[in-house]
């Protein structure tokens, strides 16, 4: 028998199945009726491309370790929804999440709200029935007209600028910059992590009024060894401890962490050292770099979906070689740039084991195999022709690639959160 919050979550997917829709005015007048639109409680938004979880864990582990009672919300979720919704490092109860779900209903009358728009509102009325003092909003897609940006944020953060999402942002930085920096407000600081910005983050910045502090001009990232980085701005200069999450852009969003909640807290005594290596050692993110093992074997979780993201993913492999081979199970979505995706992957990877996805949005496992065979994309890969096989799911994809690989070789699952959310269950433990 369904749960209450089951048959919540299965009357929001068929009100509005699958549905992307972005601006504000539903939600604003929806908000207004809840008593949602003018909340106790200060709020941080955090916009871009890739880098976002990290940086709202960053800064929620920051807040806590100071005092403060925080509040996060993110998307989408691996497996159970309320991974969404957390009020000082817990989870909110399936009571509380029904509860939101209720009162937002009751008040909504006619109008018709996303899937994301209805949860964004729960989870507005969730903290403010448990008195955060902070509440961190992720941005689900883009920024300016994202849901979250219908509050006022007291501090903005854009952790970078890549390309994705380019039906509804544009296909060029500059115009996914512009609508990234829309989540910044008159008077207030916009952090931006990205070394290499698009001119629009500034004049979006200006243009507004707020206070743009920029990555390698108001504070900067050093990395001086594989243990040890440094952080730099006006106030201070730290060498810190590399963060637990792998990877070279953890610290890149360790710092624009860092950066807002120096300026959020305006602490006298900053740095807080103590909150700083907190955030850093007790940060991890399922499917971020994750590690794990099944039946002895090396496995690494990654969402990543996007050419950046890619990109540092390849990157991670290339420096970390391994004896073995590596087998890749991989799966993504239709508004996915699977092109630029596997071309940044094909050369690290040996064998490809594409998982059929249980999705609308889903892009089929046979198109993706065309891909990763094309001509196009082996061309320079004259030494390493693609071993691929379909399966019919991610379960079957991550079980296969175990029983084909030996004592050395890693599996590397990655490309969506519908295929690293169903292999997250499988795992035999983290580290």
């Amino acid at each position: 028998m369904e749960s209450k919050l089951q048959q919540w979550l299965h009357r929001l997917e068929q009100m509005q199945p699958d549905k992307i829709e972005l601006g504000l005015e539903r939600i604003q007048q929806v908000a207004k009726s809840a008593g949602l639109d003018r909340p106790s409680f200060r709020i941080i938004t955090v916009a871009g491309t890739n880098g976002k979880g990290s940086t709202v864990a960053y800064c929620d582990a920051m807040l806590r370790h100071q005092g403060y009672r925080t509040g996060v919300y993110t998307s989408p979720h691996f497996i159970d929804f309320n991974e969404r919704i957390v009020v000082g490092n817990d989870r909110v109860a399936e009571a509380a999440l029904c509860e939101a779900f209720d009162r937002i209903d009751a008040v909504r009358a006619d109008i018709p709200l996303t899937y994301f728009e209805f949860t964004t509102l729960a989870a507005m009325h969730c903290f403010g029935a448990a008195g955060i003092d902070v509440a961190i909003l992720e941005v689900g897609l883009g920024g300016r007209l994202d849901a979250v940006n219908a509050w006022d944020a007291e501090l903005a953060c854009v952790s970078s600028i890549g390309i994705d999402h380019t039906d509804w942002l544009g296909d060029d930085r500059e115009a996914i910059g512009r609508e990234k920096a829309g989540v910044a407000r008159k008077g207030k600081i916009l952090v931006c992590g990205d070394p290499d910005p698009p001119q629009s983050i500034a004049t979006t910045a200006s243009d507004i009024g707020a206070n743009l502090l920029q990555r390698d001009r108001d504070f900067s990232v050093t990395r001086l060894s594989e243990t040890v980085w440094r952080y730099t701005d006006e106030a201070c200069s730290l060498e810190l401890p590399t963060p637990a999450i792998k990877g070279g852009w953890a610290c890149d969003n360790a710092a624009v962490a860092i950066c807002a909640i120096h300026r959020f807290t305006e602490a006298e005594a900053w740095p807080d050292r103590d909150a700083i290596e907190y955030a850093l050692q007790s940060v991890t993110m399922t499917g971020r770099m994750q590690f794990a093992k099944l039946s002895g074997t090396e496995l690494i979780l990654d969402v990543a979906h996007n050419r950046a993201a890619a990109k540092l993913l390849a990157d991670y492999l290339r420096d970390h070689p391994i004896t073995g081979a590596t087998h890749a199970v991989f799966g993504c979505m239709q508004d996915k740039d699977a092109d630029a995706i596997l071309s940044a992957m094909a050369p690290m990877i040996d064998h490809w084991c594409i998982a059929e996805i249980d999705y609308p949005r889903a892009m089929q496992a046979a198109e993706i195999s065309s891909l990763v065979n094309s001509a196009e994309l082996n061309a320079d890969l004259t030494d390493k022709q693609p071993d691929t096989r379909v399966f019919t799911s991610v379960i079957q994809a991550v079980h296969e690639a175990v029983a084909k690989s030996s004592p050395d070789d890693r599996i590397v699952v990655f490309g969506s959160f519908h295929v690293v959310g169903p292999a997250t269950e499988l795992i035999d433990y983290k580290h």
